[in-house]
């Protein structure tokens, strides 16, 4: 009992350790990033210059004193005014608005210097989050800046934190300001990521098995696009404008099949993989629909369809979840806590985020609360939480292996002599029969004096006079076949070639054995009797009885040598 105890509390170190040489690590990247990060551009906010004019669908007009103007539902049209001021002195000015789902057109004292793009009139086509940088004439200052914006969807624009004027070569560190750490960890990790998924999808075709490093790498993928995507900050990688809007999308609503996999790897019992199946059919099904309809021609798009989407997903979550603690049996996967907590902590963060999401876009009328600390949070943990725990999983698994191979191993090794004993000739001689071997010479050998040695002077000389017989046998004859301890003071050789070869072997034993004799390391005389049988295929016999017709040869040949002492 107390071993067990002590078992187990070795095995939860392996987690541990890993889990704070990872903090660690995260935590000098942190210092570095603090003390060495991106300064901030020079950004002119034109928040308090804004004055506002919302158009709705019914022809109804609403003015505001600034940017404050609340929702913009779907189909309306917001014209913001800005009076530049004069004192703006930016060089190579450009103006800088990052938003949700809209249709952007600048002018600037009337003349439209920006127009955006969409296809045929439909405005859905032109959803996710955009990054608009729009030169500025070198005399902007003190002219009006108008700003078109229609939206594509229920957005609260109130919250135009990112509009301002900036200088054109600075833009790129707008993105990074005060997130330079996050787009280094959430490229690195994606980079890390693809990687494994070359390597673990070639180690699936190798072991014709999926191997659990695989959907976890291509959850991380995923994942950190999300984010990544979310933060806008493909731009800085990627030049394709709608890509860079839509990815976030893809990886958020693609990303629960790989956690899904991964959850039905681990889980055994059988009624929860099949209700995880299921469930997860259904959402790869609506998905796929979806998809479907989001790349067609028709006027619809994943936010036209986010209610459905957001309902799915969260009912998958859920059954992961319970799949996660009701499907899986804690003695036999040691480490299933750490995907247990860290999914659930990264769920719940999850669905936090959804309710912050929608209370935002559908109760209130500002975007007051548009942190990202809850996704970045549920990111850290479930990326974290996967990675420990394919770590301990995957170590222990190897250790196992290797455990195995040694318990093995010693089951086809002799202790004394570290040669193979009769367990591995046997094995020997099933792959020389698979092979359909005809041609080969079995050698029986027996040590003389080893009882001798043993009673007169010691065991301890016994062993030696053992081992280093087994020395001169595996010297002589393991190039040319197989060698074994077949117990006590007998041993098997094996020599595949003609019987010419097994003769000369034989001779070459025998030799040092008499030069082991004449040095005088043993203080009785050292030889060892031989006997060989050749087969071939006239005279074809099976391995075991070859090796007992060459005992006997041996025998007659160890009367022999008793006889002439």
């Amino acid at each position: 009992m107390e071993e067990g105890i002590k078992t187990n509390r070795k095995k939860g170190r392996l987690p541990l350790t890993i889990a704070l040489s990872v903090a660690l690590f995260l935590i000098a990247i942190s210092i570095e990033y603090r003390l060495n990060g991106i300064k901030s551009p020079e950004f002119y906010s034109l928040l308090d210059y804004m004055e506002s004019e919302i158009y709705n669908q019914n022809g109804d007009v609403k003015t505001y004193d600034n940017g404050d103007f609340g929702i913009l539902k779907k189909g309306e049209k917001a014209i913001i005014t800005v009076k530049l001021p004069d004192d703006i002195s930016i060089a190579q000015a450009e103006f800088y608005l990052s938003i949700y789902n809209g249709i952007v057109n600048v002018s600037i004292d009337g003349i439209l210097i920006y127009e955006d793009a969409y296809f045929n009139g439909n405005i859905s086509d032109h959803y996710g989050g955009y990054i608009y940088e729009v030169p500025l004439p070198d005399d902007y200052a003190g002219r009006t800046l108008t700003i078109e914006i229609t939206s594509v969807e229920n957005i609260p624009y109130s919250d135009f934190k990112n509009i301002g004027v900036i200088s054109s070569k600075d833009a790129w560190k707008k993105l990074l300001n005060s997130n330079d750490l996050i787009f280094s960890l959430s490229i690195t990790l994606m980079l890390l990521a693809t990687i494994c998924v070359f390597y673990f999808f070639i180690r699936s075709i190798q072991e014709k098995k999926i191997q659990l490093g695989l959907p976890i790498a291509v959850f991380e993928i995923l994942i950190n696009a999300w984010f990544f995507g979310s933060m806008q900050m493909f731009y800085l990688v990627i030049d394709n404008v709608e890509f860079c809007a839509k990815i976030e999308y893809y990886a958020l609503f693609l990303a629960p099949l790989p956690l899904a996999i991964i959850i039905y790897y681990v889980v055994d019992v059988p009624f929860v993989k099949k209700m995880v199946t299921a469930v997860s059919f259904i959402y790869l099904l609506y998905y796929i629909i979806a998809t479907a309809i989001e790349l067609s021609p028709m006027e619809r798009n994943y936010s036209d369809m986010l209610k459905s989407l957001h309902l799915l997903a969260g009912i998958l979550l859920v059954t992961l979840i319970f799949a996660i603690f009701l499907g899986t049996k804690d003695k036999s996967n040691n480490y299933i806590y750490i995907l247990r907590y860290g999914i659930l902590i990264s769920m719940l963060c999850g669905i936090f985020e959804l309710v912050r999401f929608n209370v935002t876009k559908f109760l209130m009328n500002k975007s007051w609360f548009t942190t990202h600390g809850l996704s970045s949070l549920a990111i850290l943990v479930i990326a974290l939480s996967l990675v420990i725990y394919l770590i301990s999983f995957s170590t222990e698994e190897y250790t196992s292996k290797i455990e195995k191979e040694q318990l093995l191993l010693l089951a086809y090794k002799d202790a004394l002599t570290g040669m193979p004993n009769r367990a591995s000739c046997y094995k020997q001689i099933e792959e020389l029969e698979g092979k359909n071997i005809k041609e080969y010479t079995m050698v029986f050998i027996d040590i003389n004096n080893l009882k001798l040695a043993n009673d007169k002077y010691g065991h301890e000389t016994g062993d030696k006079l053992l081992i280093m017989t087994a020395e001169n046998i595996m010297n002589t004859f393991s190039e040319t076949g197989f060698t074994a301890r077949w117990g006590g003071d007998e041993f098997v050789a094996c020599v595949l070639d003609n019987e010419a070869k097994a003769k000369k072997l034989v001779k070459e034993f025998k030799e040092k054995l008499e030069a082991v004799d004449a040095s005088g390391s043993f203080p009785f005389k050292v030889s060892a009797a031989c006997g060989y049988i050749y087969v071939n295929k006239e005279n074809y016999i099976d391995p075991v009885e070859a090796i007992r017709q060459a005992d006997s040869v041996m025998y007659e040949n160890k009367k022999l040598m008793k006889a002439s002492m």
